[in-house]
Protein backbone atom coordinates (compact mmCIF):
# COMPACT_ATOMS: atom_id res chain seq x y z
CA UNK A 1 0.00 0.00 0.00
CA UNK A 2 1.35 3.43 -0.97
CA UNK A 3 2.20 6.29 1.31
CA UNK A 4 -0.72 8.55 2.26
CA UNK A 5 -0.69 12.09 0.94
CA UNK A 6 -0.08 15.07 3.23
CA UNK A 7 -3.70 16.04 2.76
CA UNK A 8 -4.94 12.65 3.98
CA UNK A 9 -2.35 12.41 6.78
CA UNK A 10 -3.32 15.84 8.12
CA UNK A 11 -7.07 15.48 7.55
CA UNK A 12 -7.14 18.38 5.10
CA UNK A 13 -8.87 16.77 2.11
CA UNK A 14 -12.23 18.31 3.02
CA UNK A 15 -10.63 21.76 3.38
CA UNK A 16 -9.05 21.47 -0.07
CA UNK A 17 -12.26 20.23 -1.66
CA UNK A 18 -14.22 22.98 0.11
CA UNK A 19 -11.83 25.69 -1.13
CA UNK A 20 -12.09 24.19 -4.62
CA UNK A 21 -15.83 25.03 -4.48
CA UNK A 22 -16.87 22.19 -6.75
CA UNK A 23 -14.07 22.88 -9.22
CA UNK A 24 -15.09 26.53 -9.67
CA UNK A 25 -11.85 27.95 -8.22
CA UNK A 26 -8.42 27.65 -9.86
CA UNK A 27 -5.65 25.47 -8.47
CA UNK A 28 -3.55 28.59 -7.79
CA UNK A 29 -6.36 30.20 -5.78
CA UNK A 30 -7.07 26.99 -3.84
CA UNK A 31 -3.36 26.55 -3.07
CA UNK A 32 -3.10 30.10 -1.74
CA UNK A 33 -6.26 29.76 0.33
CA UNK A 34 -5.28 26.41 1.82
CA UNK A 35 -1.77 27.58 2.68
CA UNK A 36 -3.19 30.79 4.18
CA UNK A 37 -5.61 28.75 6.31
CA UNK A 38 -2.79 26.46 7.43
CA UNK A 39 -0.64 29.44 8.46
CA UNK A 40 -3.52 31.11 10.30
CA UNK A 41 -4.15 27.90 12.24
CA UNK A 42 -0.50 27.39 13.16
CA UNK A 43 0.04 24.25 11.10
CA UNK A 44 3.56 23.87 9.75
CA UNK A 45 2.61 22.20 6.49
CA UNK A 46 2.50 23.72 3.02
CA UNK A 47 0.99 22.39 -0.17
CA UNK A 48 2.28 22.82 -3.69
CA UNK A 49 -0.06 23.45 -6.59
CA UNK A 50 0.66 19.94 -7.82
CA UNK A 51 -0.33 18.31 -4.52
CA UNK A 52 -3.55 20.35 -4.48
CA UNK A 53 -4.21 19.33 -8.09
CA UNK A 54 -3.72 15.62 -7.19
CA UNK A 55 -6.15 15.86 -4.25
CA UNK A 56 -8.77 17.60 -6.37
CA UNK A 57 -8.29 15.18 -9.28
CA UNK A 58 -8.69 12.18 -7.00
CA UNK A 59 -11.92 13.66 -5.68
CA UNK A 60 -13.35 14.98 -8.97
CA UNK A 61 -15.82 12.11 -9.12
CA UNK A 62 -17.13 12.99 -5.66
CA UNK A 63 -17.31 16.64 -6.68
CA UNK A 64 -19.26 15.73 -9.84
CA UNK A 65 -21.61 13.46 -7.86
CA UNK A 66 -22.23 16.29 -5.41
CA UNK A 67 -22.89 18.74 -8.26
CA UNK A 68 -25.34 16.28 -9.88
CA UNK A 69 -27.06 15.68 -6.54
CA UNK A 70 -27.46 19.43 -6.03
CA UNK A 71 -28.90 19.85 -9.52
CA UNK A 72 -31.27 16.91 -8.97
CA UNK A 73 -32.38 18.34 -5.62
CA UNK A 74 -33.08 21.75 -7.22
CA UNK A 75 -35.02 20.12 -10.06
CA UNK A 76 -37.00 17.98 -7.61
CA UNK A 77 -37.79 21.02 -5.47
CA UNK A 78 -38.99 22.90 -8.57
CA UNK A 79 -41.20 20.03 -9.71
CA UNK A 80 -42.57 19.25 -6.25
CA UNK A 81 -43.12 22.82 -5.02
CA UNK A 82 -46.91 22.63 -5.43
CA UNK A 83 -47.26 19.04 -4.21
CA UNK A 84 -48.45 17.85 -0.80
CA UNK A 85 -45.88 16.99 1.81
CA UNK A 86 -46.48 13.26 1.45
CA UNK A 87 -45.53 13.33 -2.23
CA UNK A 88 -42.41 15.33 -1.46
CA UNK A 89 -41.48 12.87 1.28
CA UNK A 90 -42.10 9.92 -1.06
CA UNK A 91 -39.92 11.44 -3.77
CA UNK A 92 -37.16 12.15 -1.25
CA UNK A 93 -37.31 8.63 0.14
CA UNK A 94 -37.22 7.14 -3.35
CA UNK A 95 -34.17 9.25 -4.19
CA UNK A 96 -32.45 8.25 -0.96
CA UNK A 97 -33.18 4.56 -1.55
CA UNK A 98 -31.79 4.88 -5.07
CA UNK A 99 -28.58 6.45 -3.78
CA UNK A 100 -28.12 3.75 -1.16
CA UNK A 101 -28.76 1.02 -3.75
CA UNK A 102 -26.22 2.68 -6.06
CA UNK A 103 -23.69 2.70 -3.22
CA UNK A 104 -24.32 -0.98 -2.52
CA UNK A 105 -23.89 -1.89 -6.19
CA UNK A 106 -20.64 0.08 -6.48
CA UNK A 107 -18.92 -1.74 -3.63
CA UNK A 108 -16.06 -3.79 -5.05
CA UNK A 109 -15.44 -5.80 -1.93
CA UNK A 110 -16.68 -6.21 1.59
CA UNK A 111 -13.72 -4.40 3.16
CA UNK A 112 -15.50 -1.14 3.92
CA UNK A 113 -15.87 0.13 7.47
CA UNK A 114 -19.42 -0.78 8.44
CA UNK A 115 -21.51 -2.85 6.00
CA UNK A 116 -24.30 -3.20 8.57
CA UNK A 117 -24.76 0.59 8.63
CA UNK A 118 -25.47 0.78 4.88
CA UNK A 119 -27.90 -2.15 5.02
CA UNK A 120 -29.60 -0.69 8.09
CA UNK A 121 -29.98 2.65 6.31
CA UNK A 122 -31.59 0.97 3.32
CA UNK A 123 -33.95 -0.96 5.60
CA UNK A 124 -34.94 2.24 7.41
CA UNK A 125 -35.60 4.08 4.15
CA UNK A 126 -37.69 1.16 2.91
CA UNK A 127 -39.62 1.08 6.18
CA UNK A 128 -40.26 4.83 5.94
CA UNK A 129 -41.52 4.38 2.37
CA UNK A 130 -43.90 1.66 3.52
CA UNK A 131 -45.21 3.77 6.42
CA UNK A 132 -45.71 6.77 4.15
CA UNK A 133 -47.54 4.63 1.60
CA UNK A 134 -49.79 3.19 4.33
CA UNK A 135 -50.49 6.69 5.63
CA UNK A 136 -51.46 7.86 2.16
CA UNK A 137 -53.78 4.86 1.67
CA UNK A 138 -55.36 5.46 5.09
CA UNK A 139 -55.91 9.14 4.25
CA UNK A 140 -57.55 8.30 0.91
CA UNK A 141 -59.71 5.67 2.62
CA UNK A 142 -60.71 8.14 5.35
CA UNK A 143 -61.62 10.74 2.71
CA UNK A 144 -63.78 8.24 0.83
CA UNK A 145 -65.50 7.18 4.06
CA UNK A 146 -66.12 10.82 5.04
CA UNK A 147 -67.55 11.53 1.58
CA UNK A 148 -69.89 8.54 1.89
CA UNK A 149 -71.02 9.65 5.37
CA UNK A 150 -71.63 13.17 4.07
CA UNK A 151 -73.72 11.81 1.18
CA UNK A 152 -75.85 9.79 3.61
CA UNK A 153 -76.38 12.82 5.83
CA UNK A 154 -77.31 14.95 2.79
CA UNK A 155 -79.81 12.33 1.65
CA UNK A 156 -81.50 12.45 5.03
CA UNK A 157 -81.49 16.24 5.19
CA UNK A 158 -82.71 16.90 1.64
CA UNK A 159 -85.23 14.11 1.04
CA UNK A 160 -87.84 16.51 -0.33
CA UNK A 161 -85.62 18.14 -3.01
CA UNK A 162 -84.16 15.43 -5.26
CA UNK A 163 -82.55 17.90 -7.67
CA UNK A 164 -80.66 19.66 -4.85
CA UNK A 165 -79.59 16.29 -3.48
CA UNK A 166 -78.13 15.25 -6.87
CA UNK A 167 -76.18 18.52 -7.18
CA UNK A 168 -74.82 18.23 -3.63
CA UNK A 169 -73.76 14.61 -4.18
CA UNK A 170 -72.00 15.62 -7.41
CA UNK A 171 -70.10 18.33 -5.47
CA UNK A 172 -69.08 15.83 -2.79
CA UNK A 173 -67.94 13.31 -5.42
CA UNK A 174 -65.64 15.93 -6.96
CA UNK A 175 -64.02 16.73 -3.60
CA UNK A 176 -60.29 15.97 -3.44
CA UNK A 177 -57.52 16.62 -1.00
CA UNK A 178 -56.09 20.04 -1.93
CA UNK A 179 -52.46 20.11 -3.18
CA UNK A 180 -50.82 22.77 -1.09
Amino acid sequence: MGRKSKAVENGLVELIIDKSNGGKNTIVYVTEEVNRWLAENGLHVRFSRESIRRVIKSHEEQIEDTRRSMEAAKAMAQIMRDQPGTEIAEASLMTMAGLINKELRSIDSLTFENPVEICTSLARVSEAQLKLSNSRMAAVSALEKAKQNLKEELKKAVQTDAELLERLIAIVDKAEVPRT
